[in-house]
């Protein structure tokens, strides 16, 4: 077998990089770079590493009382380069605190697994070094570095990208257009506006506008994508036939029963009267928007947006715009109205977020005035027409 052949075609599989740690038998940090770490067994939890019978740091860690697989962040190339390479103190600019076992764990890491060896076996040029789990924690829920073909790189949800939407190129041309409005509308308001707009069985970010010197990092969250269930995206679906309706009612994760059918059909009609809808905080919008946030800070991970799907299709279904009064006028987290075409159908979702707590009666009204002009301002802007 051509060695290089072996090596090109086994390529073509990515695999996670990982540093393995330990406190060596004389007090000091080890560490070494693997791309061979996997799961082995849950009952009882093993991990294995496959490290080159050639390392000469592989040898301290299998002499140590325990060791530490650093699941690296796909940022933290430098720092698998460092612990790849050798003749150099590859803890002196990598900060780490200790596992529970005392061997360390790298800073910014995605996980660790803290581990007691098992077993160890020969394979060919490599060892197989299975690991008993005592202790693992996620640190930071972002995405991981992999390593494909000879480089590194990072995973991709490319159906939550949003360059890969080309459907979307319509609706981000119409965000396009309103920026005017949103950023006028931040301004007036003081509050940070969000466009979104339906794609498929979901709606998406797709502009956002913030007040000067508000230090948001909501532009990182353009493109997320949120699922178009109930009782989320009712703004969409308010002015559209009843197959629509019971298209998204049918995009309820758990079956509406007729009670709750009824309910959500006179919100929908008090929508289209009013022609807006408040959010009002709760637990679970909380969960929301600290999901979107660290969606923001981290990127599309899986398990963020699984969570994300979740929290948002498990919201309070009660939101009617008939019920604000000043009683209920504090706890408005967001307004939402529509932006319509030219078919009068609704092309926008724009959503005035993050009101503050406590707010009467009179700022709500306030806000939700400046929201509907804004509104009406881009239906214009794109020739649109708001239903009779």
């Amino acid at each position: 077998m051509d060695p290089r052949h072996f090596r090109n075609v086994l390529g073509h599989f990515p695999t996670g990089v990982c540093v393995i740690t330990a406190i060596g038998t004389d007090g000091e940090p080890i560490g070494m770079a693997v791309g061979s770490f996997t799961s082995v067994s849950l009952d009882p939890p093993l991990v294995a590493f496959l490290p080159d019978k050639s390392s000469s740091t592989f040898p301290r860690i299998r002499d140590a009382a325990s060791f530490c697989v650093n699941v690296l962040a796909a940022d933290q190339e430098p720092v698998c380069r460092t612990f790849a390479s050798k003749g150099i103190d590859k803890f002196a600019a990598t900060p780490w605190h200790p596992a529970p076992s005392g061997a360390p764990v790298l800073d910014g890491v995605v996980a660790w697994i803290d581990c007691v060896p098992e077993a160890s076996h020969e394979a060919g040029d490599h060892y197989i070094y299975i690991g008993r789990v005592t202790a693992l924690e996620v640190e930071k829920p972002t995405l991981p570095l992999l390593f494909f073909q000879g480089g590194y790189g990072a995973f991709s949800l490319g159906s939550l990208v949003m360059g890969a939407d080309a459907g979307l190129s319509h609706e981000i041309a119409l965000a396009d257009r309103a920026r005017g409005a949103l950023e006028a509308l931040a301004e007036e308001s003081g509050t940070e506006v969000q466009a979104f707009a339906q794609h498929a069985d979901d709606f998406v970010l797709v502009a956002t506008a913030s007040p000067e010197g508000a230090g948001t990092t909501t532009p990182f969250r353009i493109g997320i994508h949120m699922p178009f269930a109930p009782p989320a995206g009712r703004i969409f679906v308010a002015w559209s036939g009843r197959d629509a309706i019971e298209e998204w009612y049918a995009r309820s994760p758990q079956p509406l029963d007729d009670q709750s059918r009824a309910l959500l059909d006179r919100q929908l009609e008090s929508v289209r009267r009013h022609g807006w809808t408040p959010a009002h905080y709760s637990d679970r919008l909380d969960d929301v928007v600290e999901t979107i946030g660290r969606i923001g800070e981290v990127g599309q991970t899986p398990h963020l947006v699984r969570h994300l799907t979740e929290a948002i299709t498990q919201l309070e279904r009660h939101s009617d715009p008939a019920d604000l009064n000043e009683e209920t006028a504090g706890t408005v987290q967001a307004l939402i109205a529509p932006v319509f075409d030219s078919d009068s159908n609704v092309a926008l979702m724009l959503t005035l977020v993050g009101i503050p707590r406590g707010s009467n009666l009179a700022r709500i009204e306030t806000l939700r005035d400046q929201l509907l002009q804004a509104a009406d301002a881009v239906t214009g802007e794109i020739g649109g027409v708001r239903p009779e």
